[in-house]
């Protein structure tokens, strides 16, 4: 079935059959009736219920079948037991959407999985786009289509404005329509998704961007179920420029995959939905004040222009505050031209500095015009992006002072911002919002959202502007790649061993170090004499991945007496560890030495987004440390070198102290190839992690020093 054309029934019903409808308008079930009325829908309304014959002097009919007419929607409030089988009488009558709130489905378990299944089943059967259930319904506000028991309702109908309102949660979504209006956000749609057992968060999503009344997106999200649709929906919203604003529950590990690497551990589910986020510009909210200063700034029809920032104010630690909390989202406060600078110093007290943050004082009530001369010089200045104005209580001037604000914004078509607190009264207010000026009631809480506001912008940019990543590589099973992984898969291994690893690896063009698996002292002594210089040897096992732990690495061994004695050593500890442990033999290979760096990259399937890269500085501590960044595949070469420049020790790779800078194009173009790896071979590879990656000198490459690929 589409689902586009069942979500236009959904919210565009021309008629709605209110299933178990109570004539008690305070009970969950009478609640919709008495909203569809008081608000003025005017499709037809058919109360459904065997105990009534008339419901506030409407018709109550006995069955949906006794309806004369054709019915588009159905709002059920029945006991569970009782669902299936009237959603399967909707069917036959015709009936393509329905709204169960009714609760105890798979929420509660046991029958109630096999009750949401019959839903499932049954709304698939005659094609109903089905809401919940185990929700709270929905919302469409032009039409006054009200299929809710939403507290949210109780003090009137709210605001009709551009926002649209995705939800999991039911309760919470309530108290975020209650506190709408005292924002001054309007919506167009209000959803919340129940159980998801038929339309879930990415299909409202889908729908919503191409309504084109439709700006910004809000939304609560507990789990995007369908992680690869759902990134589809946000690069759609970032390219059509509607924000997605998302308060994303959740950050434990316990949501993390159980893995063997050590990347797939650093990894967990809140990294992997952030760089999702990150990727596609969804702007994260970290609170439900921050849900809604997000969608203050992004339903504003000015942008900010760049990160550049002038705050005029007239408290000087409200300026500090600003500039503090500024600098940490990113925003620059620069200096202004010396031609703006001297046409100020025409206007400004003697007392005052010019500066940035550049602090009005109390001379901004006692010299009508000063605001307004100021924001008009700093607005024409090229250095200038942003202008944020604080004020404070200034008896008698506030309308003034708004009044000059809403002028200068009229005029120009940078962004201006205001943080006004304690706030002034309503009509004040109003006189900033109907002149477009995002308005704030706390400075932190103001110049975040714009810093975020103006990550958004710059991540647009760099979405449009961006080379798609190569397209996914089908499988070659007849490639050396397939043939290897094809062989341990065929064996019953769940691991590569690291001399399969590293063939693999090179099969893909990665630099591996010199060296062969021995199989007693003997070999050993030949190949480390072969290799003729300083040697690491370690135990070859596909039961045996995390070899520090184990004991089962020797490194920089010069002479023959050091290696037979190592090939002992580790074949010993091997068995000490894991008796029932298949070892091949003994790896011997060149020590890498000189100005190298160590980092770690690695990939693993998310059970959400697919093939997840992670990058960081390598080396025993790196889940101590825990400095990585994540992102999903396949990767440009840009995203991957913004991944290199993301960690903390970014430092470490650059040139300091004498030591030549690391090779860090070579480097980004590996966790590139590492993505398209795990893209192409996603159904056979589980994890793939190299550590470390010895990153070489500028110009020079990097060479695989450890790997391990873990199978699905």
């Amino acid at each position: 079935m589409e689902k586009s054309l069942d979500l236009k029934t959904l919210f565009h019903p021309r008629s709605v059959a209110l299933i178990g409808v109570s004539t008690e308008q305070t009970k969950l079930s009478g609640r919709p009736f008495r909203f569809f009325r008081e608000f003025g829908y005017t499709g037809s309304v058919y109360p459904v219920n065997p105990k009534y014959q008339e419901i506030a002097g409407v018709p109550c009919y006995a069955n949906l079948s006794d309806i004369p007419g054709d019915v588009d929607l159905a709002v059920i409030t029945l006991p569970a037991s009782a669902v299936p089988g009237t959603l399967a009488e909707c069917g036959a009558k015709g009936v393509r959407a329905a709204a169960i709130i009714s609760s105890g489905f798979a929420e509660v378990g046991g029958e109630g999985v096999h009750l949401q299944e019959e839903l499932k089943r049954v709304a698939s059967e005659y094609g109903i786009a089905l809401c919940g259930p185990n929700c709270s319904g929905f919302i469409y506000f032009p039409e006054r289509v009200t299929a809710t028991f939403s507290v949210g309702l109780d003090g009137g109908f709210p605001e009709l404005g551009p926002a649209a309102f995705i939800s999991q949660s039911g309760a919470l979504s309530s108290y975020i329509l209650g506190a709408a209006k005292e924002r001054a956000l309007g919506f167009r749609y209000w959803i919340t998704t129940g159980n998801e057992c038929v339309l879930s968060f990415t299909d409202y999503l889908k729908y919503l961007l191409e309504d084109p009344e439709v700006r910004l997106v809000l939304g609560y999200l507990e789990d995007a179920r369908d992680g690869q649709a759902f990134q589809i929906a946000a690069r759609r919203a970032l390219l059509l420029d509607k924000p997605l604003i998302i308060m994303k529950v959740g950050r434990s590990e316990a949501g993390a995959k159980a893995s063997v690497s050590h990347t797939g551990s650093l990894a967990g589910a809140d990294e992997v939905y952030q760089a999702v986020f990150s990727q596609n510009g969804i702007l994260r909210a970290e609170s439900l004040d921050e849900l809604f200063d997000l969608a203050v700034m992004s339903q504003a029809s000015r942008r900010p222009r760049g990160n550049r920032v002038q705050i005029l104010t007239n408290s000087g630690a409200a300026g500090i505050l600003l500039a503090d909390v500024g600098s940490e989202w990113g925003l620059e406060f620069s200096d202004l031209s010396s031609a703006t600078k001297e046409a100020l110093k025409k206007i400004m007290p003697p007392f005052a500095t010019i500066a940035n943050p550049m602090d009005l004082t109390a001379e901004i009530v006692a010299r009508p015009g000063l605001l307004k001369g100021a924001a008009e010089l700093i607005l024409a200045d090229p250095n200038v992006d942003n202008l944020v104005i604080f004020l404070g209580i200034m008896p008698g001037a506030h309308e003034k002072l708004a009044t000059d604000i809403a002028h200068v914004a009229r005029a120009t078509d940078k962004l201006i911002m205001v943080t006004w607190f304690p706030l002034p009264l309503p009509e004040v207010r109003q006189i900033l919002i109907q002149a477009d000026v995002p308005l704030f009631p706390e400075p932190a809480r103001g110049i975040r959202a714009l810093g975020k506001m103006a990550q958004y912008v710059a991540t647009r940019e760099k979405a449009l502007a961006r080379q798609p990543p190569p397209a996914r590589k089908e499988p070659d099973s007849g490639s050396e790649v397939g043939k290897i992984l094809a062989r341990a898969k065929n064996q019953g291994r769940n691991a590569l061993t690291e001399v399969e690893a590293k063939s693999l690896l090179n099969a893909c063009g990665l630099a591996v170090p010199r060296g062969g698996l021995a199989r007693n002292a003997a070999e050993a002594r030949s190949l480390a004499n072969a290799i003729g210089g300083p040697v690491a040897m370690k135990a070859s096992s596909p039961d045996l991945l995390h070899k520090t732990e184990a004991g089962i690495i020797r490194l920089a061994l010069k002479s023959a007496e050091e290696v037979e004695r190592a090939f002992e050593e580790i074949v010993e500890k091997a068995r000490e560890w894991n008796p029932e442990a298949r070892l091949d033999g003994v790896l011997v290979e060149e020590m890498i030495g000189g100005e190298t760096r160590e980092v770690i990259v690695g990939a693993r399937q998310d059970l959400r987004f697919g093939p997840i890269v992670t990058f960081g500085l390598g080396g025993i501590f790196v889940e101590a440390i825990r400095d990585f960044a994540v992102w999903p595949a396949p990767l440009t070469l840009e995203e991957a070198r913004d991944m290199i420049r993301k960690i903390r020790g970014y430092r470490i790779l650059t040139a300091f102290r004498g030591r030549p800078a690391a090779d860090v194009e070579a480097l980004a173009q590996v966790i590139c190839q590492v993505g398209q790896l795990a893209c192409q071979w996603q159904e056979q590879i589980a994890e793939l992690e190299i550590n470390p990656l010895f990153v070489l000198p500028e110009g020079a490459g990097v060479i695989v020093g450890d790997a391990l690929v873990a199978l699905r």
